[in-house]
Order: structure tokens, then sequence, then C-alpha cells
């Protein structure tokens, strides 16, 4: 590498310098470092750092078994209001069929009775609370939902209504068609889930 020398005098410059050591010139030509390495010298060496990679994970969508545990929950309920309302209505029935000696109605009018008080409660129960809450007593003691299957967003009556009626097939068998279905959907869903585009998951 060729020697930097002075441009006024001459004079060799000695490594470094930045004046003249005979005239007292400024070295114009003195080389400046390269601008990484002054950046190098202000700033902290990087360090490694691993890539901050995506690590949360979507709420979970609820399989059978939690399911089954809340509707059996709920099925408790229903049976306990159902009694509610009609075992007055029933021994009052079978009283007054025993005292007139018609024995014969004792089991066909109680029965109809029963069924179509049963019937409205199931429906009310469920469509109700799940278009309210998007929850039964059931779902709630396990802390899981139902939830519009596009945003997550809340549930309304019309989806709550299509999701119980279609009950009546998901629990075919002990609810072994709806068990079916959920086992067969990659988001857990029922058949009633499917119709009315829901999803249940933790709360």
């Amino acid at each position: 590498m060729d020697e930097e020398k002075c441009a006024q005098c001459g004079t060799p410059a000695s490594p470094g310098a930045q004046f003249c050591a005979a005239c007292g010139a400024t070295l114009t030509g003195q080389r400046t470092r390269p601008l990484q390495q002054v950046l190098s010298a202000t700033q902290p060496a990087p360090t490694y750092q691993a890539p901050a990679y995506y690590t949360g994970t979507p709420t979970p969508y609820i399989g059978v078994a939690i399911r089954f545990v809340a509707t059996i929950i709920d099925a408790i309920i229903i049976v306990v209001i159902v009694g509610i309302l009609t075992i007055p209505f029933l021994v009052a029935t079978i009283a007054v069929n025993v005292a007139n000696g018609n024995v014969s109605a004792i089991s066909s009018g109680p029965i109809v009775a029963l069924t179509v008080v049963g019937l409205v409660v199931w429906f009310l129960y469920f469509t109700l609370l799940e278009g309210r809450y998007g929850q039964t007593v059931g779902k709630m003691a396990l802390s899981i939902k139902v939830v519009r299957e596009a945003d997550g967003a809340p549930i309304d009556y019309g989806e709550a209504a299509v999701r119980t009626v279609l009950r009546i097939i998901d629990g075919l068998f002990d609810y072994l068609v709806g068990a079916i279905f959920i086992w067969t959907s990659d988001k857990k869903q029922r058949l009633g889930d499917r119709v009315a585009h829901t999803v249940v998951v933790s709360k």
C-alpha cells in the first residue's frame, strides 16, 4: 500500500495522523474507516435471537365426552322441571279416575299430558338458554358454549331452535348418531351444528 504524504510539503504522514508533523496542515487525503467499522464501534454487537414463531392455539372444539356429560345434566334438569309441572296434574287425574271407577283412562290421559309438557319444556329449555346465553345449565357447569362457526359470535334464537329440533336425529340411539357426526367432523359438529353453522367451544 502507498505511503500517504502531506499535500503541502510532501512529508510522509504517520499512520493514523490527521495533521502533518512538519507543517501542521490537515491531511485531507487521510483514509477514513468504512461506515460499517464506525457503526460497529459505536453499537453493541448483535445477539442471536430465535425466530418468534406464533405459539397461540385456537380455541379447541369440544368433543363427544364433555358434551355428553353436559347433556346428561340438562336431561336431569328437564326431568325435574317436567315432574314439577305435571305431578300435581297426574295425581289429581288418577285420583278422579279411581274415584269414578274409570281405571282404563289412567294410562292414556296422563301419559299424553306428560309427553306434551315434556316436549314443550325440552324445546324451550335448549332454545331459550342457548339462544340467549349460548349455554344450557349443563354447558355452563362444564364451561363450554355454542357460537357461530364463521366468526365465533353468539348464536341467535333461530339457530338455537334449529339445533334443538335436530336433536331428535342426533339423539337417536342414546346420541350415538350425534356422536358419529362429531367424530367425523373436523370441527366436531353434530348434525344440528352443521345445519345451523355453529360449533361448541371452550368458554
